[in-house]
């Protein structure tokens, strides 16, 4: 093969390339969702059980705890033929002598 010859094939091999990356199209990639745990329904009865608070500072010993605020974890519970949500209620207490944040251990 001559020089002019190899110039030919690579310029129609450029132009088959290019033209088949002109009929390829994008197409964006699925973006899967990520699931989201629904509340129960507010018309089922509800039984709340307040686990044991701590009585003092886990960090400096210090008596003098004052409520933060709660977690709450529901749970569905069947009996047969009824159905009730048990809300595990876990206190937060916050010390006034250091700060620091105490609450009960999860059930």
């Amino acid at each position: 093969l001559t020089f002019e010859e190899l110039e030919s094939t690579a310029t129609e091999d450029e132009i088959a390339a290019e033209q088949a990356a002109a009929r390829t199209t994008e197409v964006a990639p699925y973006v899967r969702k990520r699931p989201t745990r629904q509340p129960f329904p507010e018309h089922l009865p509800r039984e709340r059980v307040v686990e044991p608070a701590p009585a003092a500072c886990h960090c400096c010993g210090g008596h003098r705890l004052r409520k933060l605020g709660e977690d709450i974890t529901e749970t569905l519970e069947v009996v047969p033929r009824q159905w009730k949500v048990i809300q595990h209620v876990r206190e937060k207490f916050t010390c006034r002598d250091c700060e620091a944040i105490s609450q009960a251990p999860a059930p």
